[in-house]
């Protein structure tokens, strides 16, 4: 039976996980978990203070402590309320805020189609205006689903940016996503998030 709501339905992927192929200068990755000796801390130091040595700006350990501590919140909060397996940091540089793109990895339940339209919230019954859904391909995924969708709450509207495409040798369904309420800043990051996407393959779990 295909699941009535949204991604919190399904149950992760037990076959499928997914190979990146990212531009380091443009994103910074933000794991689930960290390998023996680092923990999130040490990780958003470890980032932020290579984002300032190459930035070429003038800067001190204020600057660098602010940036880590950001990073870890980003990644503390992503991992405690969103519905997230792998995550990617987009920061280019360093005069704009982080955002965050997310990746869910589903079992593959239900129509294609139909999982592809929950996954994306092609049919969100809150957003403002009819979701703007389209075919968005890749070499490496094949044909998914791309949905631009706006919400408003408390008079604050939110930009959201949704992908999914399904694998069935690996009985996987991928969401790709992001929102942010500054929409400049998302309409910024579309580029690269295509970019990041065309880079994305669905493999063997373990």
């Amino acid at each position: 039976m295909t699941p009535a709501a949204g991604p919190s339905t399904y149950t992760m992927s037990r076959h499928g996980w997914i190979s990146v192929e990212y531009d380091q200068r443009t994103w910074i990755p933000c794991p689930p978990v960290f390998p023996e000796g680092e923990d999130r801390d040490s990780w958003a130091e470890l980032y932020a203070a290579e984002w300032w040595a190459r930035s070429g700006m003038g800067h001190g350990a204020t600057g660098v402590t602010a940036l880590a501590m950001t990073l870890a919140g980003i990644h503390e909060y992503a991992y405690a309320h969103l519905p997230v397996h792998r995550g990617f940091i987009h920061l280019p540089d360093l005069t704009i805020v982080p955002l965050l793109v997310s990746f869910g990895l589903w079992e593959a339940a239900g129509e294609p189609a139909a999982q592809l339209r929950i996954l994306t919230h092609a049919d969100d019954p809150e957003a403002m205006h009819k979701p703007q859904a389209e075919e968005f391909r890749t070499d490496l995924l094949g044909p998914g689903l791309k949905v631009i969708a706006y919400t408003r709450k408390d008079q604050v509207v939110t930009g959201h940016l949704n992908y999914a495409w399904r694998s069935e040798e690996h009985e996987t369904a991928l969401r790709m996503f992001t929102g942010t309420p500054d929409l400049g800043r998302l309409q910024r990051a579309m580029p690269d998030i295509e970019r990041l996407a065309r880079g994305v393959a669905i493999i063997e779990n373990g």
